[in-house]
């Protein structure tokens, strides 16, 4: 019980520090939210084996030894000493019932008692879900069972969406609206998360917290696959209607979801109808960084730490500091290098940045972080020496830009190719990890300028005439990722640029991409590019 009562209070500390950290977010995000209480969630459940056999670490804070103490140390006896094991009661031993337990074992029991009870409860739910899955009956490639007044899903490891009867005559919007909301859940697994915070209600159901997690998780989960489903085109107002409708089923029908299934008609409508009334921005891949790093931070020091008294850090002969500067947008550090040469790189990186958020009409979430170096043998190779170069230059551990003088006296524009690169995480997080090459195309068009070898590629195919279509690209399509930015600025303009690359955001390819941007097939962008490429690239 010591163990599970110091769990219980670093787990306190741990969602306290998470709700604050999406609380600075300032911004309503579902899926990182559903995420971050999922974490604790986990954490939760592994805690008590973590604080009985992980490792510690010492954390320093203000005041003495002895004015800290242990924070979650067990406080001695007022009489003597405590012998490790030994059990301890208020109640001499001579002076005991033969019947009477000690208050730490009627603890104990009682809270046996409620794991008993809520794991029982638990495997009832499950074994009727089991019932429910075995006896769905397949329909035109759907599953059906009647005990469902709502479409749910089921399966922890295997989750399937299982039907309403009578979900044939349901219009078709609808019923794509609901596979959509319910295959979100199968994609994300909800039912496990489900499962996993039910069971942490059972181990822990004397803290508050362990049940308002399973309410939070569902009803956030809910939001997520709502926000998915109107990602995908559907409409707003119909897919409301929608909801209440199966909202109003279920009330009529009586019936509440079973344990370890997501219903549509699940937590928190009202919050769900405002959701979609006022759709919450995006968050940035930056802030998204941000509150996974704090909140890992958070995970690490109420697993492990414990408080004792602050020490200074002893100075070290020698050890060299990086310097910094800052401008409106950046943050430069660099270790010793010329001011003059750094100021002109800096006001080089503004004027980039201004090139691109014009171009863009877009903002990054704070400044951005530019290490600079000297030659380009100074560059790091690869991803350990990046985090060795921001180690040494005192550089903050986050996405960063490694740039040498020696590059930039000899190409000034590329910065633009580099910096493009944080618009794109920033706008198309997505997009940026899944088509690299196209992120490079971006980039050489926003830069305004064609590599001698792009260039020659790309006129060779175009003579050939072996231009590809946008479906086809690849990540070695550097060039034509380029030629595509090119033919869209000639043909719709840099408004066009701009609506294709915040349809990327969405789409995450160029193929789902185009229709969203200009509504067009995409073989109708495919003749048109052809014919630019083939106008563009073959004339002498």
């Amino acid at each position: 019980m010591d163990i599970l009562a110091e769990s219980a209070l670093r787990i306190t500390v741990l969602a306290l520090g998470v709700s604050q950290a999406l609380r600075l977010l300032r911004r309503r995000s579902p899926r990182l939210a559903h995420g971050a209480w999922t974490a604790v969630v986990v954490v939760m459940l592994a805690l008590p084996a973590v604080v009985r056999w992980g490792p510690t670490f010492a954390m320093p804070v203000i005041g003495s030894a002895e004015a800290v103490g242990h924070l979650f140390a067990p406080a001695a006896d007022a009489v003597g000493p405590v012998t490790p094991g030994a059990a301890r009661s208020s109640v001499a031993a001579g002076s005991r019932a033969p019947w009477t337990i000690s208050w730490a074992g009627a603890v104990v029991i009682i809270y046996l008692a409620g794991v008993a009870m809520l794991l029982a409860r638990l495997a009832s739910g499950a074994w009727r879900l089991r019932t429910i899955r075995r006896g769905a009956v397949a329909e035109q490639g759907l599953l059906t069972h009647p005990l469902c007044v709502t479409p749910m899903t089921v399966g922890i490891l295997a989750p399937v969406v299982i039907l309403p009867t009578g979900w044939a005559n349901w219009d078709d919007a609808d019923l794509s609206a609901v596979l959509a909301h319910e295959g979100e859940h199968a994609r994300r697994r909800d039912p496990l998360i489900v499962a996993l915070a039910l069971l942490n209600r059972a181990v822990f159901w004397f803290h508050p917290l362990a049940w308002w997690l399973p309410r939070e998780l569902s009803r956030l989960s809910e939001q997520a696959c709502d926000d998915a489903v109107i990602s995908r085109g559907h409409d707003r107002d119909l897919y409301a209607a929608c909801l209440l409708r199966f909202a109003r089923r279920a009330s009529e029908a009586g019936r509440r979801v079973l344990p370890m299934a997501t219903a549509m008609s699940g937590a928190g409508l009202q919050a769900r109808l405002r959701m979609l009334a006022h759709p919450p921005a995006t968050v940035s891949r930056v802030r998204r960084l941000s509150v996974a790093s704090a909140c890992a931070a958070l995970v690490v020091v109420c697993a492990a730490a414990v408080p004792a008294a602050a020490q200074r850090p002893a100075a070290v002969p020698g050890q060299a500091r990086g310097t910094v500067v800052t401008s409106a947008h950046f943050e430069v550090f660099h270790d010793g290098l010329p001011a003059e040469r750094v100021i002109r790189a800096v006001g080089d990186a503004e004027a980039a940045y201004r090139q691109l958020s014009a171009a863009l009409r877009y903002e990054t979430a704070g400044r951005v972080l530019i290490i600079l170096v000297s030659g380009d043998r100074d560059l790091p190779a690869d991803p350990q020496a990046a985090a060795t170069l921001a180690l040494t230059s005192g550089a903050p551990n986050r996405h960063r830009i490694v740039l040498s003088l020696e590059s930039l006296d000899q190409q000034s524009d590329l910065v633009v190719h580099e910096l493009t690169h944080q618009f794109a995480f920033e706008i198309m997080p997505a997009t940026s990890r899944r088509a690299p090459a196209l992120i490079e195309g971006l980039a050489e068009y926003l830069r305004g300028a064609w590599r001698a070898d792009d260039l020659r590629l790309t006129r060779a195919a175009a003579v050939a005439g072996t231009i590809p279509s946008v479906a086809a690209l690849d990540d070695d399509s550097r060039h034509w990722a380029h030629a595509v930015f090119d033919y869209v600025a000639a043909e719709q303009g840099t408004e066009g640029v701009r609506r294709l690359v915040f349809a990327l955001r969405a789409h995450e390819t160029l193929w789902q991409a185009i229709p969203a941007a200009f509504g067009v097939g995409v073989d109708r962008f495919d003749g048109g590019f052809r014919d630019f490429v083939t106008a563009r690239f073959t004339r002498r």
